[in-house]
This record gives structure tokens, C-alpha cells and sequence, in this order.
């Protein structure tokens, strides 16, 4: 599945922001947990889109029919001196 952000359809309240995707015929809602290590939604969509896809291709999918996003789902930084 690759799901994309449909324009104009990114609605953020003081919790969360929810983006509806599309793949093909396909909507999906995905809700990203407003938190500020997560930071501007908006610009970081690209890797939003990649976690909700792995997330929806995993079954990672509420009860309510939603992919939630969180600041665990996102990326750890390298830290110096480890490889």
C-alpha cells in the first residue's frame, strides 16, 4: 500500500492531527499525537506517510479504523560514537 496525504485535508486540534491518505480508491485516516518532539506535522509528511504505511502493511490499525502515530513511531537520531 502507499497511501499519500490528500491536499487540504489535514485538520490539527490542540491533541492531535488528522491526515486523510489515499491509496487508489482507498481513504485512510491517520491521527499524529500533537507532541512537541514530534514537531510540524506538515513538514515532515513524508516520513508520516512512511510510518503509517509500514504501520497499516503491519496491522497496526485502532479500533476505531485509524492509524495512530506517536513520537515512539518516529525515528531515533544516531547517537555519536555508536555504530
Amino acid at each position: 500500500m502507499t497511501l499519500v496525504t490528500l491536499p487540504n485535508k489535514i485538520m490539527r486540534n490542540s491533541h492531535h492531527t488528522l491526515l486523510v491518505m489515499r491509496d487508489g480508491g482507498t481513504c485512510q485516516a491517520v491521527c499524529v499525537v500533537n507532541d512537541r518532539r514530534i514537531g510540524d506535522v506538515r513538514s515532515k509528511l513524508g516520513l508520516i506517510e512512511k510510518i503509517a504505511n509500514r504501520k497499516l502493511d503491519h496491522g497496526e490499525v485502532a479500533f476505531d479504523g485509524r492509524v495512530w502515530i506517536t513520537h515512539s513511531d518516529m525515528p531515533r537520531p544516531l547517537q555519536a560514537g555508536r555504530h
